[in-house]
C-alpha cells in the first residue's frame, strides 16, 4: 500500500497551521466532510496521512490529504485538507494547528467517485486503527501535541 519513498517523506512530526477556506464541498457529498486549509505545503509528499488538530483549545484526530485529487479533475491545484474523526461544526475562517502523525497511501486515481468513498472508510479504518495502536484517543489529554515546525528545505 504504502511506498519507501512515501514512508520516508514523514523524517519528523510535520506541524502546520493555516486557515479553513471554503471548498468544492464534495468530501460532503461522499459523507466525509473535510476543512479545506489554506496553506502551501512543499515539504510533504501528496498522499494520505493520519493527523491530529488543534482548533479552539480542542484536539480532534483526523484524514488528511495532500494533492491534486485526480479522481475528481485532472487540471485541479494541490490542495490540503482534512476529514475531523468525530467532529461536526462549521469551522470556517477559523486557525487550525496540525501534526501529520503517520502516513497512509500515496494518491491515486480511482475509476470512480464510489472507488474514492470506499477507499475513504478503508483510509479512516486504518487511521482509527493506528491511533489506537500509538495509544492516541479523542480525549485531549491522550493527544501529545508537538509544535515542531518543519523547515520548507526538509
Amino acid at each position: 500500500m504504502r511506498t519507501d519513498l512515501f514512508a520516508s517523506s514523514l523524517k519528523a512530526v510535520p506541524f502546520f497551521e493555516g486557515e479553513v477556506v471554503s471548498g468544492r464541498k464534495l468530501g460532503r457529498k461522499l459523507g466525509f466532510p473535510t476543512a479545506n486549509i489554506d496553506v502551501n505545503i512543499n515539504w510533504l509528499n501528496n498522499g494520505v496521512y493520519g493527523v491530529s488538530v488543534k482548533l479552539d483549545g480542542s484536539t480532534y484526530l483526523g484524514v488528511m490529504n495532500i494533492g491534486v485529487k485526480p479522481t475528481v479533475d485532472s487540471n485541479l491545484k494541490r490542495t490540503t485538507e482534512i476529514h475531523l474523526m468525530d467532529f461536526k461544526g462549521n469551522i470556517y475562517g477559523e486557525k487550525i494547528s496540525c501534526n501529520v502523525i503517520f502516513p497512509i497511501r500515496e494518491e491515486k486515481r480511482f475509476n470512480s467517485l464510489e472507488e474514492l468513498k470506499q477507499q475513504i472508510k478503508e483510509d479512516i479504518i486504518y487511521a482509527k486503527k493506528h491511533f489506537k495502536h500509538r495509544g492516541l484517543l479523542a480525549a485531549d489529554k491522550q493527544i501529545h501535541f508537538v509544535r515542531e515546525q518543519v523547515s520548507k528545505s526538509s
